[in-house]
């Protein structure tokens, strides 16, 4: 019997979590040092054998002709073009364009016939896990987080107001006085009918102002800082309600508005490191208060990750050691000893591992000075630290490039981190398509975040959600040969898997738009005769799937944050996932599939459509999708913007579902084609001011004004007319 594999992992607030290697140097040291170890020890974390793969693939190559004569069942697909057959006569496979707004849409072909053969794509369990994660997400937000950010928030403005009250007066007041003001925006953000202090409604008014224009960065007029308020624009599944809206709004406030450490303006530094000490200080004494805040922050850590910004659990130790324990009121007043915790915390403390490098803004809003990388802060929730932003910002600017408008990296590409994550031919499309290797240092910074992300151990990948999902891809981006199916072979079906991984990214970054924080720079009835489907063969791709179906269900249980609906549905999703790595496994070693494997493939689109009704909001009170009322949520299309540079930002997303044809061996010895839905995947700069949420990117593509897709998806698209139903 094979053994289960055991990982390491560490263990934080007594539950199970890695802390990724951290970068000491906020994006400006090119090799990120190992991580502090966390409080509690190093722990163990069991993948259970159902989860392993350990095949050796053996599935033989099989010639197409030219003509497709040996392919048994041609003549079904009548709506291929000429040119579409001759593509899968060369390449095993074609991609058709489609408006289908569900991917099981297009698996919903009961013909009578023993010719409508599926081909179950890894796109489509894929855009099930993104169903089942976003949904999650925004059930736990919506049953949980948003009352616990309430509490806190209001837990958090009555202690400044009692701070405010205290001696001395001078500058610890005035710290005090802005925390009143800071927190009282976070309230009114949760609560429109929320009433602000008088002693803080101006300056609180105009901080809400911009918030509620989010049209530019501009400075704040509570912490006379530079603000990017355009990320206050909700998006993702935020747009749902008006309380996530608010809880957007609100989470972003904590989490994008930072409190300098070292800021070039020393009254900026004392300022903010006071603010930020009577923060920790009344977190430290009341521990109502910070349970309230770590209930808030933790599950957000299982989806998402650790804050990559300082917060009070940093600042406090330190903070003790020069105050007092207490952090009493007359020595947080002192600016030698304040000066001394600032020397201290820049000595002591890491940089963030993501640095945006941008310009400042006046209060006006203009621009000025020359671009700096972000340096130290204390958030209250910090945004979170993703390894994908991390790569993005190590091949930008000031990093990659030379300061000029031609010569600067200020863009990445989607591309950058299929790169970084293994993919030989993203790196060849970035260099040989768009040039990319013309920004100085470009080519050595890839080989070095290429080699951190293949030397990562696989507790860091299965540390929490995030990081398991970009595991789960990596199999796609390998090239595949011997022992293989034919159509699997060829460079153009490594391009196809790159719009698969790049569209499955899109959407992870969507569905943790509001926690992952951004890099930045500047510069019907059964057939007769049974259909003998197929399953695209990524048993590594399915396996990682279900421990992470597995992984959520149990994870959220044991928080006690798992919402009712969702435990069979995990469950559900778990078992369609090993069943078919199974039959992959079975594929790859030519062993014979049973005909309730193949009756089960044939009915995919149904079992599909029912899984995830049962997880989509108002899905489980009907009996198929065009009962939810979400028009949106009806809809697979959605956009995350995942970068921000000057006035623009670029942005990446998932259009219509598209028809996926590809010539696979029958078990009677000859050749048939099988058809599935993928994805369709979009990239392209947009204003700031105007990040798309899905209702306009749904209404862009709707209206024919969506973007052009990247270039290099045309080796395996193959445009044609809508395919009629079957």
């Amino acid at each position: 019997m094979k053994t289960a594999r055991i990982v390491q992992v560490l263990l934080t607030a007594g539950l199970c979590t890695v802390l990724l290697i951290g970068c000491n140097g906020g994006g400006r040291d090119k090799e990120p040092p190992p991580a502090e170890p966390a409080a509690g020890g190093r722990s163990t974390v069991e993948v259970p054998e159902r989860f392993l793969v350990t095949i050796t693939p053996q599935a033989e190559a099989y010639a197409i002709p030219a003509d497709l004569s040996t392919v048994r069942n041609l003549g079904h697909w009548a709506e291929l073009t000429n040119r579409q057959k001759r593509q899968l006569a060369d390449l095993g496979f074609v991609v058709v364009p489609d408006d289908a707004e569900q991917m099981f849409y297009l698996y919903e072909s009961y013909a009578e016939t023993s010719d409508a053969a599926n081909f179950i794509t890894v796109d489509s369990l894929l855009q099930a896990w993104h169903v089942f994660f976003d949904f999650a997400l925004r059930t736990v937000e919506q049953e949980h987080l948003i009352g616990l950010a309430r509490q806190m928030t209001d837990g958090l403005l009555a202690a400044a107001q009692a701070q405010l009250a205290e001696p001395p007066s001078g500058p610890l007041q005035d710290a005090a006085r802005s925390n009143v003001a800071w927190f009282a925006v976070a309230r009114r953000l949760l609560d429109p009918a929320a009433q602000l202090p008088p002693e803080v409604a101006e300056m609180a008014e105009a901080e809400l102002a911009l918030i509620d224009e989010h049209a530019t960065r501009a400075q704040s007029p509570i912490m006379g800082v530079t603000v990017h308020y355009t990320q206050f624009n909700p998006r993702g599944h935020y747009t749902r309600s008006e309380d996530l809206e608010r809880y957007f709004r609100a989470m972003m406030w904590y989490g994008l508005v930072g409190f300098e450490l070292e800021s070039d303006d020393q009254a900026v530094n004392r300022r903010h490191t006071r603010q930020a000490l009577l923060i920790a200080r009344a977190l430290n004494q009341d521990e109502a208060l910070r349970s309230t805040w770590e209930s808030l922050y933790e599950p957000v850590e299982f989806f998402v990750g650790g804050a990559d910004d300082l917060g009070y659990a940093q600042y406090l130790p330190i903070a003790q050691q020069v105050f007092g324990p207490t952090l009493p009121p007359e020595e947080l007043a002192s600016d030698p000893k304040l000066d001394e915790f600032i020397t201290r915390a820049r000595q002591e403390l890491l940089q963030p591992r993501i640095a945006p490098f941008f310009q400042a803004a006046d209060a006006a809003g203009n621009l000025s000075g020359e671009p700096q990388v972000q340096g130290r802060q204390f958030r209250v929730m910090g945004q979170r630290f993703i390894p994908d932003s991390w790569a993005l910002q190590q091949l930008v600017s000031p990093l990659v490039g030379t300061p000029g408008p031609q010569t600067a990296r200020d863009v990445p590409m989607g591309l950058d981190v299929m790169a970084a994550l293994g993919s030989a031919r993203a790196r060849t499309i970035l260099v040989d398509t768009y040039d990319q290797g013309r920004y100085a240092n470009y080519g050595a910074q890839l080989d070095e975040v290429t080699a951190h992300f293949a030397q990562t151990d696989e507790a860091t990948w299965r540390s929490n959600l995030y990081w398991g999902w970009l595991y789960a891809l990596r199999p796609l981006l390998e090239p595949r040969g011997e022992g293989y199916p034919t159509f699997m072979r060829s460079e153009a079906w490594l391009d196809k898997q790159l719009g698969t991984s790049l569209s499955s990214w899109a959407e992870l970054r969507h569905d943790t738009i509001l926690y992952a924080k951004q890099s930045g720079a500047e510069m019907g009835a059964g057939p007769e005769g049974q259909p003998k489907g197929y399953v695209e063969p990524y048993p590594e791709l399915f396996a990682r799937l279900g421990y992470l179906a597995w992984r959520a269900r149990e994870g959220l249980a044991a928080r006690a944050i798992l919402p009712d609906r969702l435990g069979a549905a995990f469950s559900k999703l778990e078992d369609v996932l090993l069943f078919l790595k199974s039959v992959a496994e079975k594929q790859l070693t030519n062993q014979p599939r049973t005909a309730e494997e193949y009756e089960r493939i044939q009915y995919f689109g149904g079992e599909l459509e029912r899984l995830t009704l049962d997880v989509v909001e108002g899905g489980e009170n009907t009996s198929n999708w065009y009962g939810i009322q979400n028009e949106t949520d009806r809809n697979l299309a959605c956009i995350a913007d995942v970068h921000g540079f000057f006035d623009q930002v670029l942005q990446v997303g998932v259009g219509p579902a598209y028809r996926v044809y590809v010539v696979v061996p029958h078990p009677d010895g000859d050749l048939q084609i099988a058809r599935g839905g993928g994805f369709s995947y979009y990239e392209f700069h947009w204003p700031a001011s105007d990040r798309l949420t899905d209702e306009k990117w749904q209404a862009l593509l709707a209206s024919g004004q969506a973007p052009p897709q990247p270039e290099w998806t045309e080796s395996y698209l193959v445009p044609g007319s809508v395919a009629p139903p079957q």
